[in-house]
Order: structure tokens, then sequence, then C-alpha cells
């Protein structure tokens, strides 16, 4: 089957019936598929082509529909493989078994340039007149649309640029009286094409005809005055000089050099230092495997200082064999200090490149692609699009045919390239500890990681195994040569802020400070103030819920700022709606709010994070112990979202996740002031940690919240906490200690103004003393039934005991059981347990405190 795009579209079969292709629509869908011919079109740039400029809704089901009918409608009309082919995310004209006649033309152009580059100018005519032969109009006449038109652009040039050469050898062979007339025409049809006139103004001098060619000088000359307010070119100026002097003609410039332009090898030096990414390389090899059935699209991406350009630059130069025709580099500065570089300027620099006459590079960005995508066109060729900002700076960029491959690099994840344009994407994370040693190893010596093993993997440790800060403290250890690897790491570890710490003395650019603040200028305002807000919190794990609360921000809103984080690679994902944080990346996002973000606004977000754990906890409480009294909790701001926990399933499962960042948010309450959560915060959640073993740092939350409500005269609070102190510390096995601390829970919980808390440090008294076998008395409270009454379950759920404490508690459970109202609640989960009175539960139990009726 043939294909015709130069000129009107036209499909021809076989045996040569022409096909009919059926509506506006399918022709406009083809054309836009065989000005790619060979290239996957993703299915929105097909609906675009389609409709131009306001597609419906149902656009890309009626794409497809189009396809599926011009898939049949080709079928019918070959005996051959399928011309249409879907693709990933699109479709393509598969050209193997098949003619296109754009693709014939630039084939046979590439030929006749190779013959007049080797001297044979007849051979090289007669191709290029082959070539221009298939030509019969414009291209896609009769089709109407922008995106056909910009891709109508290249073939134009390519055709245009042909002739020139063309007619450049017909002159050197002599023939100048034949190609008068059709250069002409050609005048007349692209009056300001200085190159035409040029070659015109020579043929009719030397045709014998000077006034001829002075008076086609001199037409130009108005016309470009008039139209444009310009003079001509200096080539054409000294052509009429020389005319009118009646001197020799200068010789029009050569179209055979003298010597073949060199390739391109652009490529930035690769590292000697370069360790480790072999799936990472392995997984770029992929990418040549195979036929090569369109331009490969490659992004490498990740976060700053992880080492996305060395490992592009280490990989293009292992594959430049794979790439003969030369490698193209530029520095898109996408994250750098200034503008990022215009598509136009890298555009130029690459045709340049390609020797192309700085005069004959176009003056707009489509037809400087367009340009650039036929001189890449039938070469195998890599571009290497570095530090790139955003899909729009790249696509201009792209080769246009198969044998070439874009290799990118961003800290921004280039979601549209792999969208739209069907590139692979690859993430690249910090190195592995065995990596990052090894790297410290390549530059600090190997001998110096090989005495102090330990010492060179803490350093990688504080280093967060990110290559950038690995190197840097490399570097400043081959400086420091008497220094050893673990005073480094103690300084790295000690210091106030690790990033000055990690900066080379006169060389601002390779600071990690700087790396990280050119992702962070690159964000928007709000995603600046998120990032800075996530500094603050007291780890570097958090769920999108609680993000929103240390913003003052819903969790709808909050979710796709976090997002587009994620995407500039400033937070990581960690697991369903949670984050991560790097702990350099936390490091600098401290700074940042420290420096832009007043102590109200950070005094806030903290105590919005803290309110929001509390409520959270709270409401966990409620589901797993409903038989436990509730402490009043503070108010909060229209911010706040509750808990939708519906099942203790739930419930459990959020303080399992939460479990580690509960015992630390006391902490870090303690620490901020915030005396009011910190005394708070480890009472609620107590319920979680009935049927848990107790982690050894829940002891030094518990402390913490006794030396708060000591602190703030909270009485109360105090007996509550001391009281939970000494159930984890029971719990732990160290029963004296626990013990120990319950005289005085009891002297404060007497005085306590919530009559149901009374029974609660005897509960634990029991549970202790039961626990170490203990012979000391049960405390006068624990023996009066009345002052137990209501909180039955808390003696039904003590550990098996000793026979005379065991007698002790039924006698009571025997009078409060009989007597008015029991804790329901609390009796009916007792029962359940395994052996009733005695039964085996966890220990800890009796710090149940039960509700008031």
């Amino acid at each position: 089957m043939e294909f015709r795009i130069l000129g009107p579209l036209e499909v021809w079969t076989d045996d040569g019936r022409r096909a009919r292709t059926e509506g506006a629509k399918q022709e406009r869908m083809l054309a836009v598929l065989l000005l790619n011919a060979g290239a996957v079109v993703p299915v929105a740039r097909l609906v675009d082509a389609v409709w131009d400029d306001e597609p419906p809704a149902t656009a890309h089901r009626q794409v497809r529909n189009l396809a599926g009918l011009l898939r049949r409608k080709l079928a019918t009309a070959q005996d051959g493989p399928p011309a249409l082919l879907t693709d990933g995310p699109g479709y393509r004209i598969a050209p193997d078994g098949h003619q296109v006649d754009a693709r014939t033309f630039a084939h046979r152009v590439s030929v006749a340039r190779q013959l007049a580059e080797h001297g044979e100018p007849v051979a090289a005519v007669k191709e290029f007149r082959s070539a221009l032969g298939l030509w019969r109009g414009p291209v896609l006449d009769g089709l109407s649309g922008s995106l056909l038109a910009a891709g109508s652009v290249a073939l134009n040039e390519l055709r245009l640029t042909a002739w020139e050469n063309c007619l450049d050898l017909e002159a050197e062979l002599g023939r100048h009286r034949q190609i008068v007339p059709e250069l002409t025409a050609l005048v007349a049809e692209h009056p300001l094409r200085d190159r035409f006139v040029s070659q015109l103004v020579r043929a009719l001098h030397r045709a014998g005809r000077q006034a001829d060619g002075l008076a086609a000088y001199g037409r130009f000359a108005r016309r470009l005055a008039d139209e444009l307010g310009l003079d001509p070119g200096p080539e054409l100026q000294l052509l009429q000089r020389e005319l009118l002097k009646g001197g020799p003609v200068p010789a029009a410039p050569s179209t055979r050099p003298r010597q073949q332009a060199p390739r391109p090898a652009q490529l930035p030096p690769a590292l000697a230092t370069f360790v480790g990414r072999r799936a990472e390389l392995g997984a770029l090899d992929g990418g040549l495997a195979g036929p090569a059935v369109a331009a490969g699209i490659d992004v490498v991406t990740g976060g700053a200082g992880t080492g996305k350009t060395v490992l592009a630059v280490h990989w293009a130069h292992q594959v430049r064999e794979h790439f003969p025709d030369g490698q193209l580099y530029v520095n898109l500065r996408g994250y750098a200090f200034g503008p990022p570089l215009a598509p136009y300027e890298a555009l130029a620099r690459f045709l340049r490149a390609l020797n192309t006459d700085p005069e004959r590079i176009p003056g707009t960005i489509d037809e400087s692609a367009a340009l650039y995508r036929s001189l890449l066109a039938d070469r195998r060729v890599l571009v290497l699009l570095d530090n790139a900002h955003n899909a729009e700076q790249v696509r201009p960029l792209l080769p246009g045919s198969a044998g070439s491959l874009a290799l990118v690099t961003s800290r921004n994840g280039l979601a549209g390239l792999t969208a739209c344009d069907g590139a692979r994407r690859l993430v690249l994370d910090v190195l592995p500890q065995p990596e990052a040693v090894e790297l410290l190893a390549r530059i600090t010596g190997a001998d110096r990681t090989r005495a102090e093993p330990r010492a060179a993997a803490e350093l990688a440790a504080a280093c967060g195994h990110l290559p950038l800060a690995l190197g840097i403290a490399a570097g400043r250890l081959a400086e420091r040569p008497h220094r050893t690897l673990a005073e480094h790491a103690a300084e790295l570890h000690n210091s106030e802020s690790r990033l000055t710490a990690l900066q080379i003395d006169g060389d601002a650019t390779s600071a990690l400070r700087v790396a990280f603040d050119l992702s962070y200028r690159a964000l928007q305002p709000a995603p600046q103030r998120l990032f800075r807000l996530l500094g603050l919190a007291p780890d570097s794990c958090i769920s999108t819920a609680a993000a929103a609360a240390l913003s003052g921000s819903a969790t709808a809103g909050t979710r796709p700022v976090l997002e587009h984080l994620a995407a500039a690679h400033l937070v990581n994902p960690a697991g369903p709606d949670r984050y991560r944080l790097h702990d350099l990346l936390r490091c600098y996002a401290a700074e940042r709010a420290t420096a832009e973000t007043g102590p109200a606004e950070r005094a806030a977000a903290r105590e919005r994070l803290c309110s929001w754990y509390l409520h959270h906890a709270e409401a966990a409480a409620r589901l797993l112990t409903p038989q436990c009294q509730r402490l009043p909790l503070t108010a909060v701001g229209p911010w706040y979202e509750p808990a939708n926990f519906t099942t203790p399933a739930e419930a459990r499962r959020w303080c399992e996740i939460e479990h580690s960042h509960l015992l630390e948010i006391v902490r870090y309450a303690a620490e901020h002031g915030l005396d009011g959560h910190a005394g708070q915060l480890p009472v609620v959640p107590w319920s979680h940690f009935q049927a848990d073993p107790y982690p050894a740092d829940r002891v030094e939350a518990d402390r913490s919240a006794v030396a708060t409500a000591r602190r703030t005269g909270d009485r109360s609070g105090e007996g509550h906490t001391r009281n939970n102190l000494a159930t984890t510390l029971s719990v732990q096995g160290r029963y004296e200690p626990a013990l120990g601390e319950l005289p005085t829970a009891r002297a404060l919980l007497a005085r306590s103004a919530t009559a149901r808390a009374k029974p609660t440090w005897s509960g634990t008294w029991a549970s202790s003393a039961c626990s170490a076998s203990s012979t000391r008395p049960p405390p006068p409270t624990f023996a009066r039934p009345s002052r137990c009454r209501g909180n039955s379950g808390t003696f039904l759920r003590l550990p098996a005991a000793s026979t005379s404490m065991t007698k002790t508690i039924e006698r009571v459970f025997t009078q409060v059981s009989s007597s008015a109202p029991a804790n329901t609640a609390g009796h009916g989960a007792a029962w359940s347990l395994p052996g009733h009175l005695i039964g085996t539960t966890r220990l800890g139990a009796s710090l149940i405190v039960a509700p008031s009726p």
C-alpha cells in the first residue's frame, strides 16, 4: 500500500487502485499519523488534529472509533501486514511493507546529498530530481488544522532546501540557461527567499543576461524594503556590486563541502567515581532492545542530589556505539539560578551543531523544531536533555523518527511526556548503603574506609545515602587527610545544621542547600508553605490528614499539594495517603520554616497537629474501650475534620499505624510548651495498648506526661498519668517500681473531682501486687465495695492472683454485683475473657476507668 501526503492525501492499493477515505475527521486523523509515520501518536494529539480547537467531551472515544473504522478500511485495501497499529498510549502507521511518499522523499534527498559530498554531481542531481518529482502540490493540500499545518512545515522546508541544493549542482555543471525558467517560477512563488533570488541573478548573468539579473535583484530589494523594512543580505549585496562593476560574479557556496562536517559529540565527561546503579542501567539498556519503530524517550527523574545527570552521562557514554551519527547535549537549566533555557535557544544550539548555517535557522520555534527533526531523520542520534523544567520545554527538542533517542533528566516527574508522548520513566532514589560506602571509598580512598568500616557506614547514614551529600562529605575529607571518618560523621550528627556542614568552601554551587533551594524556589506558594510546615513535624513520615491539620487545610485540598511535592521529589510516597521527607530535606524544610514562617504561625501549626492527634486518639478510644472514662478535651478550630472510624477494627488499625507517632507527639508537645496536650495524650490512647505489649519508650512518654502535669499543677492529670506509668512498669515486669508510683497516684486521685476515678489506682495496685505475688495488703479503698460500684469490669479483668487476693476480689465483686448500677460494658468485656474472674488477660487491664452512668 502507498500513502501520499506530498500534495492531496491519497491512499493507493498494491494493484493500483485508489482507496477512498470517509469524511474529513478520518482524513485528518490519517494525515497526522502519516506525518509521524513510524512513531506513536498519542490519542490526545489525535484529538487536537481532528477537532483543532474545541473537541467534544466524547473526543477520546470518537478517536478510538475512528481508528477502528480506518483500520478496517485499510485492511480491505491491502494484502500485506496491517498498516495501522495500536501502540501504548496511541496509534502509529507501520511503514514496514508500505510506502509513505514523505519518507521516500527524505531518503532520496539523503542519498543525493551523500552523492554530492562524494563528488558525484550528476548522480546527485538525478536523485534530487527523483525526490522532487514526488511532490504533487503543498503538503496535505485541501486539509486544514493548526496541527497539520505545523507538521507540514518540516516537509516544505526540506523540499525547498533540496531544490536549492539541486539547482546549485545544476549551476556547477554549467546548466545556467536551463535553470533560469525554473528559478524564475520559484522566485515568483517565494519572492522573499533570498537563496532563490541569488541563484536566479547568477544564472541570468552567466547566461549573458546581466541586465535581467540586476533587474531581478532590484525587484527583490524593493519588495524586501516595502514588506519587511530590510536590506538584502551580504551575499546578494556583494553579487550586485560585482554585476555593476562588470567583474566576475562571486561563486555560489558549494553544495559539496571540502570535508564532511564532524558529527556532534557533545556529551560531558563521565565521572570516574560512578558506582552501582546496576538495575537502573539495565532498565535504560532495555529501551534499546527490539526494533526501533519510533524515536525513544527515556526520562530519569528524582530529587535533588540523587545523581540523575551522573547516571545519564555515564550510560550515554556506554551506548555511544548505538548512535553513530552523534550525541547532542544541552543543560536546559530547569533548576538553576536564572530562568530556564528557552526551547528556541536550545534548538538553535542543536541546529548549529548539526552544521546548519546560522543565517538559515528559522525565526520561529515551530519552524526550527521542524528543521531539527528533518536533520535527524534517518539518523541515529542520542539527545541528552539535562535538567529539564517541564514537558513543554522538552517537546520541541524530541527527535521525530525511529533510531534516535531522547534521554531527559529532571526533578520534575514530567508525567505529561509519559502520558502523551510514550516516554519511559525511571525514578532515581538514594543509594543503598553498600554503594554509598563504595562512593565514599572512591573519593576518599579505599584505605580510609577499610580502616574505619563502621565510621564509613555512619557517615553514609548521616548523608542520608544521598549521592551529592556523599560526594561533598568525601570531598571535605579528601581536603583534610588528618581527620578520621569517625570525626567527620560525629560532626554531621552533632551539627545544628548538617546542611552547613555539607558544603565545600569556595564552591557554592556544590552546596547541598543550594540544590534544595533550586527545587524549593520552583514551587508555587501553596506547595512552598506546606513544605515549610512539614519541617515542623516531629517525624519524617506523616499522613495526608495530619499534614492537612498542620497546614490548617482540608484533607481534600492538601492531597494534591502533597502530590505536587512528590512530583517535585521533595517528599516521597510512604504508603496509602502517607508521605516521607528525606532527613536532609527535613532539615532544609525546618530552615525555611524558621526563615519564612513567623513564630505565631509556627506555634499555631504545632498546636493544630497535636490537637489532631489528641482528638483522633480520643475518637479511637471511644470505640476500643467505651467503658473508659472520657477526658474533657480542648475545642478545635474549623480546620479539624473528625475521625471517621465506624468500627473498633478501624480504630485499632489507625492506632497501629500511628503507634510510634502517638508516643513521639507526647515528647513533641511537651518540648513546645503545649502542656495540655502533653498531659492528655498519654492518657487518651492508652486503650490501644491494652491488648499489646508496651514498648520501652512508652515509659518515657508516661514520665514526660507526669512531669508536665506536675509543672502545670494539674493534680488530677498527675494522678492519671502516674497510674498510667505504674501500669506500663507493671506490664514490663517492673512491679516494685510500679507499686512505688501508686501512693502518690492514690493521694492525687482521692481528691479528684471525678468519683469514678478512685478505683483506678486500686485496680492498678491489684494488678501489680498480684503479678508480683506481693504480700502487701489491699488498700482501704479496694476493700470497700461501695467505693468500687460501677467498676466491676476492672476487677474481673485482673490477672491470675494469689488465693488470698482472689478471695478478696471475689468478695468485693459479689457485693458490687448485687448492688446498684454496675459497669455493664466492663462487666461484659470481663466475663468474655477466658477464666472469667481470674481470666488470663494481659497485664495492665486494670487501668480502665469506668464512665459515669
